[in-house]
């Protein structure tokens, strides 16, 4: 099976209008990439311990015969599915990264507004990946997946943090409370009061960081304020 990367690739430009004018292997590829994404539908409607093949099916609008010729079983799915959303999020921060100016404030306010960039930050995604960070315990596949992604995060955050001058905190303690932070606000979208946005989010985030670093204070307003207009 091709790695969910690949696939996406294949079928960027397919649609449901132009699909039966492409090969066969397209086609296959485009519905496979449909199925991942209904399973990442049915974890967030119904948790991974009530998301079925019937479910997946059903949301799909295919067949449970249909998800066995592709991925064989249940376990296979939910593993695509899990790659795809890793892959979605890791290219979304690490795309900022390399984008942002080669200052430490620069690639620490461009990684922290791609965390809540509505691609990754919706109560959908981060539904998801709660779903499964809380079966990695038992599932060590899933802790592997999700402890890589993790710790190429924090990795590239620590390295960004100890490039600063000055600092209220060691970079140790600054790239965890950024973190910690992060965590706490996207939960915040889930089972914090209605109608809390990502203006709000970035707004507490960059108070934060301004604490931390208070030298790069009009920096940080400055890129507030342009992500606000």
């Amino acid at each position: 099976m091709k790695p969910i990367s690949e696939v996406i690739a294949i079928t960027a430009q397919v649609t449901e209008k132009n699909l039966p004018s492409r090969n066969r292997n397209v086609q296959s590829e485009y519905r496979k990439q449909q199925m991942v994404h209904a399973t990442l539908d049915c974890i967030d409607r119904y948790g991974l311990s009530q998301t079925t093949l019937a479910n997946i099916a059903k949301t799909a609008g295919v067949s449970q015969g249909n998800l066995i010729f592709h991925f064989q079983n249940k376990e296979n799915l939910l593993n695509q599915a899990l790659l795809a959303h890793n892959k979605e999020y890791t290219t979304n921060w690490q795309t900022a990264f390399e984008s942002a100016q080669k200052t430490p404030i620069a690639q620490l306010c461009a990684i922290i507004q791609a965390a809540f960039k509505p691609i990754v930050c919706n109560r959908k995604k981060i539904s998801v990946w709660y779903a499964f960070w809380g079966e990695s315990r038992s599932i060590p596949w899933y802790l592997e997946v999700c402890g890589r992604q993790n710790k190429e995060f924090s990795g590239t955050l620590l390295t960004i943090c100890q490039q600063f001058d000055d600092s209220a905190l060691s970079p140790e303690s600054a790239a965890t409370s950024i973190e910690a932070m992060i965590d706490g606000l996207w939960q915040s979208f889930i089972i914090g009061p209605r109608g809390f946005t990502r203006q709000q989010a970035l707004a507490t985030m960059f108070e934060l960081v301004k604490v931390i670093y208070p030298n790069e204070t009009r920096y940080i307003d400055s890129v507030l304020t342009e992500y606000l207009i």
